[in-house]
């Protein structure tokens, strides 16, 4: 998915005015009210559930989003109407007759197959407008695939399906439009984006910027290290990396420029970090939900697994930057320009206790639905303690409203994603997908990981980090288990490669969006960017190869962690073409070479790794001297 800026977004939809404004503020508002409820008190139905987050997503989007990008205007034309009523009759005739579907399935009425096709129909629609044409291309790639299967050769052909049995599947039963993916989104996903809608109105972007700032601003490049913290804390709850590095590089971008960094790496720092956010429990952007469903396992689990790797992924980024600064002889901000930590804790710290709560309340084994809905209602109730943070009912409202809008992004992708993972499901295509990889890499895992991140690459250059997560899980998956990498580990490699579309150009949405605050060009900001990132790239392989994915002995674990952490701090060190001094090319080679031994899960690289390093510091200082 494309996913945009705020600007670009608020560019792109409609400026509705007058009764038209109003009712489309009455159904964004609506919409997170219901899940709120749904959030704190249960579901009131699946059929209801999850036909009404498709119902609002839809219609928000055919009344604020135009055919055309450039056509936006501020009246809702007849034609966006009529899909409106069209998504309307259709959802709502799949909820009141889904209870009696199940004593006709494989044999459904033909009204059944026309709202079926229906919202099939407006699923790819909605998906075009609010995103880009490549997810519904491929949505309709697979539709083909389904009902030409006998004219496919080799592996991936089947007998093929009659159109009844196509839409009886994707639109009429909860395996497709209104499946898995749907739910996580409702269920999980969208409580979270209203969580963070409300954060925001209350200042909690603030509260973080300055404590970090209060941390970190004065030491060596301290600015980009305060971008580097925020934004992976803001990142976590956004969803969006491109959305979070415009709304964080607002304030780090140009405090960066400020102190030296020149523009298209401050862009490039900002991106990467934004980008890591989507790997931070505890939210992960919407990762954390599709990885517990998709795998079966408890989300606080998960939010314990994805912990480590996304911790080291900050701290070589952080390192990183540190070497920039070492490298370009930059400085910290000066005393008298950073807040005090007492008193960014004493007068903004409690707008991030939701964050505590949410934890607290996974703990405690509650749902990751009703940990939003506590952290949801904390928000609220702490932002009374000043006046300036008071949620009142106009920026109540606000808020939601703003959480609905936020949400269309990734709710657009529902539908269409359904109807990929329906597909494959019906099909058996990942199997078979499977085999196909299997066939092309001779069955050895190293060509296998590397055929994975490529087609996550490609996949997350045009879609966004959950959708290109879905449909590529779904097809490489299998294959990585079949070679006998654990089932969270596989998913886990899938999601990370996922990231690099977002910072690796030609698209790089994360770094392009941040280009335009820092006034580079997006394609120096991509290229620093991709450096700053590149333990995309590498972590992946340690998630197979290592128990860094805490798979192993304590002792290993610990050795492990130890070791990665030394040897991104070499990585980084080679990199950015710093260490104690500028480095040469020798001393680049033995830094790489040390990242490298102590990357091998073993007690003599790791040692192997250590003196090279060693070597790797004398013959530095010596260069320097």
């Amino acid at each position: 998915m494309k996913e945009a800026k705020p600007e670009q977004e608020k560019e792109r939809m409609r400026g509705l005015q007058g009764k038209t404004a109003l009712l489309a503020n009455l159904v964004a508002v609506a919409f997170p009210l219901f899940y709120i409820y749904t959030a704190g008190f249960g579901l009131v139905s699946t059929e209801i559930h999850r036909g009404a987050y498709i119902l609002f997503t839809m219609l928000l989007c055919f009344m604020l989003y135009p055919q055309r990008k450039k056509s936006g205007g501020n009246k809702v034309p007849v034609i966006d109407w009529i899909l409106c009523l069209l998504a309307a009759a259709a959802i709502i005739y799949w909820i009141v007759e889904f209870p009696s579907y199940a004593l006709r399935v494989r044999d459904p009425f033909k009204m059944d197959i026309v709202m079926g096709i229906i919202v099939t129909l407006l699923s790819l629609e909605m998906a075009r407008r609010t995103i880009n044409l490549i997810l519904p291309i491929l949505a309709i790639a697979f539709l083909c695939y389904a009902y030409f299967g006998p004219y496919v050769p080799g592996t991936l052909g089947h007998p093929g399906f009659s159109i009844v049995n196509i839409t009886e599947s994707i639109a009429c039963d909860v395996g497709g439009i209104y499946g898995i993916v749907a739910n996580t989104y409702a269920t999980f996903v969208f409580p979270f984006i209203i969580f963070a809608s409300f954060l925001k109105a209350a200042g909690a972007g603030d509260a973080v910027e300055s404590l970090a700032l209060a941390i970190a601003g004065g030491t060596r490049g301290g600015p980009a290290k305060v971008a580097v913290v925020s934004s992976g804390i803001i990142g976590s709850i956004t969803g969006s990396s491109a959305a979070n590095a415009v709304a964080t590089g607002a304030y780090t971008i140009p405090l960066m420029k400020r102190t030296g960094y020149k523009s298209h790496v401050a862009a490039g720092v900002e991106a990467a970090a934004s980008s890591g956010g989507q790997m931070l429990p505890p939210v992960m952007g919407a990762g954390a939900f599709l990885l517990a469903t998709f795998t079966e396992t408890a989300y606080l689990d998960i939010i314990k697994i994805a912990a480590i790797p996304a911790v080291l992924y900050f701290f070589s980024v952080g390192w990183m930057v540190h070497f920039i600064a070492g490298r370009e002889g930059l400085k910290g901000l000066p005393k008298d320009q950073l807040p005090k930590i007492k008193d960014v804790l004493l007068y903004k710290g409690y707008l991030l206790l939701p964050i505590i709560v949410i934890l607290a309340l996974l703990v405690a084994r509650y749902s990751p639905q009703k940990a939003a809905f506590g952290a949801i209602v904390s928000t609220i109730l702490l932002s009374y303690v000043r006046k300036e943070t008071r949620l009142g009912p106009r920026r109540l409202l606000d808020a939601l409203i703003l959480a609905a809008k936020n949400s269309l992004v990734v709710g657009a992708t529902a539908g269409t994603v359904g109807i990929i993972v329906g597909i494959t499901l019906m099909a058996g295509v990942g199997i078979k997908f499977s085999a196909l990889i299997l066939g092309f890499s001779g069955g050895l895992l190293p060509l296998t990981i590397l055929m994975t991140a490529v087609a996550s690459y490609i996949m997350g250059m045009g879609l966004t980090v959950t959708a290109s997560y879905v449909v590529v899980s779904v097809l490489a998956v299998p294959a990585l288990g079949q070679l006998g990498v654990p089932l969270v580990a596989a998913h886990l490699v899938v999601f990370w490669y996922v990231e690099t579309g977002q910072v690796t150009p030609p698209v790089a949405l994360a770094a392009f969006a941040a280009s335009g605050i820092a006034r580079c060009d997006p394609n120096k900001a991509g290229f620093a960017a991709v450096r700053l990132a590149s333990p995309l790239l590498i972590t992946p392989v340690l998630f197979v190869y290592t128990p860094l994915l805490l798979n192993g002995p304590t002792g290993a674990i610990i050795e492990t962690i130890a070791s990665c952490a030394i040897g991104f701090i070499a990585y980084a060190g080679m990199m950015q073409g710093y260490w104690f001094k500028r480095t040469e090319i020798l001393d680049r080679f033995l830094l790489g070479c040390g990242a490298v031994c102590l990357f091998i899960p073993s007690i003599y690289t790791d040692i192997a790794g250590l003196i090279i390093l060693a070597i790797a510091s004398k013959v530095n200082r010596k260069h320097a001297a």
